[in-house]
């Protein structure tokens, strides 16, 4: 009888500024090769600056509506990841502030080449609507009062709308 390897607990590390709908979807595709999800919440310690302009609580509250919605909670871990600004000690720096994993899914230039120089085995994820759903031209959008809504998932944009995202990114 043939043994099959089991499915590995997968890293997604992102800043989340906005989570959107390419992260929901890149977040479905992943979970259905990994046992869990630990969806790193990078930059945790930055908000309120036009790059980062929401909190790690703020980003963890969105995620954590939209993995409900998504039937993805129990399957997903959320854990903040501080910046420490040392490439040479940055996949420690994770290792250290997440639980262990066994894969490593990013289209992040950066982190894929951090991640492999530390040993670990990179995965990339299939891009959903790369062109919209990109959190810089969302953060942009917002500021020039242009449509952004559709860009993010329900539960993300209900929570933008409780904090009032628009009016802090134009005030940033």
């Amino acid at each position: 009888m043939k043994k099959t390897n089991p499915k590995p607990v997968a890293l997604f590390i992102g800043r989340f500024q906005p989570f959107h709908n390419g992260h929901l979807s890149a977040l479905r595709w992943i979970a259905k090769k990994s046992s869990k999800v630990i969806v790193a919440i990078g930059s945790a310690e930055k908000s309120f600056e036009p790059k980062n302009p929401f909190s790690e609580k703020e980003r963890e509250t969105m995620i954590r509506a939209q993995l409900r919605a998504a039937n993805l909670s129990r399957k997903c871990i959320l854990a903040p990841v501080t910046d420490i600004n040392d490439n040479g000690k940055w996949a420690a720096h994770v290792d250290r502030n997440v639980p262990a994993y066994g894969a490593v899914y990013s289209n992040n230039s950066l982190v894929k080449r951090l991640m492999k120089k530390a040993g670990k085995q990179v995965f990339a994820i299939p891009f959903f609507r790369k062109g919209t759903c990109n959190a810089t031209k969302i953060r942009a959008r917002m500021k020039k009062k242009l449509d952004w809504q559709d860009r993010v998932p329900l539960e993300v944009r209900g929570q933008l709308r409780k904090i009032r995202a628009e009016e802090r990114i134009r005030t940033l």
